[in-house]
């Protein structure tokens, strides 16, 4: 919708297709299913099927191409955007009639595009967050390094970031294997137990992190969890733990404050309105939402990766 395509809802039980829309937008992997139950009934002519988005298996789309003269007049896209959304990758035969549409539809909304196959556009969309979590792990080694040496990820990371080939930024909230961050939370938790006095944690976050930490050093402890997200922590999931959508409410009195993911909220709350909120200011912040200098002027203690300040020492 964003990109300027009108979005038509197909209702499964009427099995009724559209008379004045042009083709099918497939989004999910379960949309595939009900498009090859219906295409051959839904034909229109010329039709554009638009393959879109992350979670289209590989090589389906291709597949799909391969069945020739069972498509008719069909003609199949792949798209994604990229770049917060900015850039879009669009797959298709390069004189594709539909692909040279939705090219020119992408420029009208200003999203430049990149026309390639529709194997390199699934090749692309595979190879992204497995770089982005090799890049994410080595700075999570390079905070190890810093740690040593008494120096600022920040500030190394900034720096690097400068030659574009890197790029800013090395977080991927994303990421599938949560267990490197967690490793690293739970060791800086059990060093925050040890050096300041903690009954009640809040762990902000999402759901899908804290499912695969070891939460035994929190064995004893009042716990909180706290989510921005719109789909809600499972009943069966920490049913020990205290479930809150209000920050100012979850941190009351709270002596640690652990950040796995961090939102909008987290990142615009002020230090001092965090410090008014808190029992006590201890804070293990996986996500680097706050200025380590102003940290150590106002918080009673702060620990972020590669960034040993006044804290646990």
């Amino acid at each position: 919708m964003e990109c300027g395509i009108q979005l038509i809802p197909f209702e499964i039980e009427k099995g009724a297709f559209h008379s004045e829309a042009d083709g099918w937008l497939l989004t999910k992997s379960r949309d595939m299913k009900t498009w090859g139950e219906m295409a051959q009934e839904a034909a229109v002519s010329p039709g554009l099927l638009l393959v879109y988005g992350e979670e289209i298996p590989y090589g389906w789309t291709e597949s799909v191409t391969d069945r020739g003269s069972s498509l008719g007049s069909w003609e199949v896209v792949r798209m994604a955007l990229l770049s917060e959304k900015e850039k879009a990758l669009v797959g298709g035969k390069p004189d594709g009639e539909w692909l040279r549409m939705v090219c020119r539809l992408l420029a009208r909304y200003q999203r430049v595009s990149l026309v390639c196959s529709i194997r390199e556009v699934d090749e692309i969309l595979r190879q992204l967050p497995m770089y982005l979590s090799w890049k994410e792990r080595f700075y999570l080694e390079l905070g190890e390094r810093c740690d040593q040496e008494g120096i600022s990820l920040q500030t190394v990371s900034r720096a690097l970031g400068m030659d574009k080939r890197i790029g800013q930024g090395w977080l991927y909230p994303n990421r599938l294997d949560q267990a490197p961050l967690c490793r690293w939370i739970e060791r800086e938790g059990k060093l925050a137990m040890e050096k300041a006095n903690v009954h009640r944690v809040v762990l902000w976050g999402s759901a899908i992190m804290w499912n695969q930490m070891d939460t035994s050093w929190l064995t004893g402890k009042e716990v909180c969890l706290l989510s921005q997200e719109e789909k809600q922590i499972p009943n069966e999931v920490f049913t020990e733990y205290w479930q809150c959508e209000q920050w100012q409410k979850a941190l009351q009195n709270a002596d640690l404050l652990v950040i796995g993911t961090a939102d909008d909220i987290i990142r615009e709350l002020p230090l001092k309105e965090l410090v008014h909120s808190m029992k006590q200011a201890n804070v293990v912040d996986a996500c680097a939402c706050f200025p380590v200098q102003e940290t150590q002027n106002v918080l009673q203690s702060y620990r972020a990766i590669g960034e040993k300040t006044n804290v646990w020492e």
